[in-house]
């Protein structure tokens, strides 16, 4: 059986907002509760957010197969997904090691991976940007930019929560959390704009 680009694409929307759900779940636990509680539900949606990620770059290249002229754009949105991929991958990694002990070493990790999965969506928001394609481009500009503003959200709670002020870090933490919800659906909304109108 041959997976076509688009339903990939498709796929990695929905299983990528699942995720971020699930990752949200598990930081508005671990904000309210000040305590390590959520935190393995904020590596188990970050990885399957990776794994979404991971499947809308792989569709948006086989879409590629079917073109003779790459165009910026998709050259920027597909870097873009790969890019967000390796920073919740990042997320899930540093979560775990701070869940392992190495509290500081973790957070660092997961402060880094955040900013690399809030450029990889500001990549895709750039590549929806520059798209002749106007049919889905404000909803993919949006989805994306608050999964990136989200993420760099979660890099500046993060930040507070190092230099001890952690009540004011887990407020960020959450409200950057659900700020990549929110985006997530968005972009749902945007791919099936994209491939269905």
């Amino acid at each position: 059986m041959i997976i076509s680009g688009e339903k990939l694409v498709i796929s990695g929307a929905i299983i990528l907002a699942i995720g971020a759900v699930v990752e949200g779940i598990g930081q508005t636990e671990s904000s309210f509760t000040g305590t390590d509680s959520g935190k393995n539900l904020i590596v188990e949606g970050n990885s399957v957010e990776a794994f979404g990620n991971s499947l809308q770059a792989v569709g948006r290249t086989l879409l590629l197969n079917d073109k003779r002229e790459v165009t910026p754009s998709e050259l920027y949105t597909i870097t873009g997904a790969w890019l967000e991929a390796a920073g919740n991958t990042g997320n899930a990694l540093g979560i775990s090691i701070e869940l392992s002990g190495l509290e500081k070493d973790g957070i660092l990790i997961d402060t880094l991976s955040s900013e690399v999965q809030g450029l990889g969506a500001g990549l895709e928001a750039y590549g929806a940007y520059i798209s002749e394609d106007s049919n889905f481009r404000a909803l993919g500009i949006l989805g994306n930019g608050l999964i990136s503003f989200g993420s760099f959200v979660v890099a500046i709670g993060n930040i507070f929560i190092l230099n001890n002020f952690r009540d004011k870090g887990d407020l960020i933490l959450f409200i950057g959390s659900w700020l990549q919800v929110i985006g997530s659906f968005v972009l749902i909304f945007s791919i099936n704009k994209e491939f269905f109108t």
